[in-house]
């Protein structure tokens, strides 16, 4: 299919599935040029229109918490008490902390073709703390060889445009409105024949990233197909090349001698931790992976845009577990603190959670108005650090909220209803008791997971792509569409009820 994605809206690609997308393409292929661009017009006018309302609801919002006048025990982060770590030269999509110990090492992820590890100062986060901060150590994510993802030959290799550059937009980090490195851009300027030059860009993004269990290694998956495993000080310890799509997801195992990565080439990847080697190739999705996620050091969990979950085991030939049940992407899967459930979420506006007991989805939850973009569950229940407090899901959501779902009861116990665009990344304090979440709206928002009562927020210069919490719970940082990372304080002492 020749596909002109300048036909399409930053709207359309932000909530609308591939096959809307197609049909909308079909649609205006249709039109005459007149027609296509009174139609173009009149949809720049409502989205304008949709903007500036979210725009006066968030500052309606902002107003009333300044002035006490919600409910909310809000306290709002003035911009002197923000760390603003800058060095980035487009969008970041993806960061994490070090699980070590009083590390205080915050790894980011860009469309500039990098990775930075950057050394936040422990004391009071603010303009004193970006100005003390080092230099990042700037991890360079080099081209393949000159080749592009796919470029290995057709058949199971070969990426269908429409599901690669689409997903991109929703999935792979490029969800912000701009067109700096997104697939409208490069459609406009070359009707997706040629563009090396843009193509060279856009390949190298950093689409994910994750530390091994100590915090001595970092792994970062690519759109060039490429997953790096970097030691802490900077250097590149394997360059990991056997994925012909981009990279979506890599998780390590809990012990670290795995690591994983599902890819759009519609396979997962097990590598040796020590040798850098492929030790399992899994091909069992019939359309690109999306997540994968461990269950220990042996079993693990992968969701895909065909719709379906496959439970696999390294060293076994075929999946131990098929779970089938979604009716559109699962974008995400995370299996609980203790092993015994996996969580998903998809396009279908449900999130479900699977036992390896059952052969049907033993929680179905269906409250959302719109696609479901990521899960995490709490760090609470039996076996972890919190075992007095129940254990809950979050869901995040292009509706604009986060749902908490306490599984064993099957209900809904807070809607979270704050932000006016979707909502990218949702993440609990390592001790459970609140959650923070990141969106479009530029808001990060920090909400007690007692009552649901939001108690502290920020707002940045850009759309937010993730949000996470440090090991001791401290300190909270987002990434942005605006190509900074910010770092704000947080003191549970103060936001109990």
């Amino acid at each position: 299919m020749d596909n002109n994605f300048s036909m399409l809206t930053s709207s359309d690609l932000l909530s609308k599935p591939v096959e809307d997308l197609k049909t909308i393409v079909k649609t205006k292929r249709n039109m005459t040029d007149a027609e296509r661009e009174a139609a173009r017009a009149d949809e720049e006018r409502r989205e304008k229109a949709r903007v500036a309302a979210a725009e006066a609801d968030a500052m309606e919002v902002d107003g009333a918490a300044a002035n006490g006048a919600v409910r909310d025990d809000v306290a709002l982060v003035p911009r002197d008490a923000v760390t603003v770590l800058e060095g980035h030269t487009s969008e970041v999509f993806i960061c994490a902390w070090s699980p070590a110990a009083q590390a205080n090492l915050l790894a980011s992820g860009g469309g500039d073709a990098t990775a930075r590890m950057w050394t936040v100062p422990a004391g009071p986060s603010g303009r004193g703390a970006a100005a003390e901060a080092p230099p990042p150590l700037v991890l360079r994510h080099e081209a393949r060889d000159g080749k592009r993802p796919g470029d290995e030959g057709e058949g199971e290799g070969a990426v269908d445009t429409v599901d690669t550059d689409a997903k991109k937009e929703k999935k792979g980090g490029h969800k912000d409105k701009s067109t700096s490195s997104s697939p409208v851009k490069k459609e406009k300027n070359d009707g997706g024949a040629g563009g090396d030059s843009e193509w060279a860009n856009k390949s190298k993004d950093v689409t994910t990233l994750d530390w091994n269990g100590d915090g001595s290694l970092l792994a970062t998956g690519s759109y060039d197909g490429l997953a790096r495993v970097w030691r802490s000080d900077g250097s590149l310890l394997h360059s990991l090349n056997e994925h012909s799509g981009p990279i979506f997801s890599l998780k390590w195992n809990k012990s670290g001698t795995v690591l994983l990565s599902g890819s759009v080439d519609k396979t997962a990847v097990a590598w040796d931790a020590e040798s850098g080697a492929a030790r399992q190739r899994f091909a069992f999705h019939a359309a690109p992976t999306l997540d994968v996620d461990w269950r220990d050091d042996t079993q693990f969990a992968t969701s895909s845009m065909d719709h379906m979950i496959y439970v696999c085991e390294l060293g076994k030939e075929r999946p131990i577990k098929a779970f089938k049940g979604h009716s559109d992407e699962v974008n995400a899967i995370k299996w609980d603190p203790s092993g015994a459930l996996l969580a998903s979420c998809s396009d279908d506006y449900t999130c479900k959670v699977w036992s390896l007991d059952s052969e049907t989805c033993v929680r179905d939850f269906s409250d959302h108005r719109k696609e479901i973009y990521t899960i995490k569950w709490s760090p609470t229940g039996k076996g972890t650090r919190n075992p007095d407090l129940p254990l809950l899901l979050a869901s995040a959501s292009y509706d604009a909220t986060v749902k908490l779902w306490d599984v064993e009861k099957g209900v809904c116990v807070h809607t979270l209803a704050a932000h006016t665009d979707p909502v990218y990344s949702v993440a609990f304090s390592p001790d459970g008791r609140h959650v923070a979440s990141g969106s479009f709206d530029k808001r990060l928002h920090v909400w007690r997971v007692a009552d649901g009562k939001r108690v502290k927020t920020h707002k940045g210069e850009g759309g937010i792509f993730e949000v996470c919490w440090n090991v001791d719970g401290t300190k909270i940082a987002a990434c942005y569409s605006n190509n900074a990372v910010n770092v704000i304080d947080f003191d549970d002492a103060k936001r109990k009820p």
